[in-house]
């Protein structure tokens, strides 16, 4: 029964709206690269597993493999609290900042997991949703 709520929930996260308001994201990190946010309203913890849209708003424009200039990117990210790991369930780069704008490019397909390591990114976000 687990397993089909975490597939109904990855389903319905993916079927919202990827361009949302700004006052929805909370910044829980940065590097030279990029700015870090969350979507506070979208967040969804279910038992072990949490559910997160992760933010990342370029400081520069880049290109996506087929050449196509972005400005941000989208995650939506999985976590298993207890086992501190972490997957990439979906990607889209956004043509905009605050991933704002039409995709330029998305990506599907649920990545393996990954631990949060100590000081890592993904463990400052996990942080957040987890505890």
């Amino acid at each position: 029964m687990i397993t089909n709520m975490k597939t109904l929930l990855t389903i319905l996260l993916a079927l919202i709206p990827t361009t949302v308001l700004a006052q929805n994201w909370v910044r829980y990190a940065e590097s030279d690269q990029s700015l870090m946010y969350f979507d506070s309203l979208r967040t969804r913890k279910m038992g072990d597993t949490a559910f997160v849209w992760d933010l990342h708003d370029l400081k520069s424009a880049a290109t996506d493999p087929s050449g196509k200039p972005y400005q941000s990117v989208l995650y939506a990210v999985e976590y298993q609290c207890r086992a501190r790991k972490w997957r990439v369930l979906s990607t889209s780069r956004h043509p905009q900042g605050m991933g704002a704008g039409k995709p330029v490019s998305e990506e599907a397909g649920a990545m393996t997991f990954t631990e949060a390591g100590p000081g890592s990114r993904a463990e400052q976000l996990f942080n957040h949703v987890c505890e």
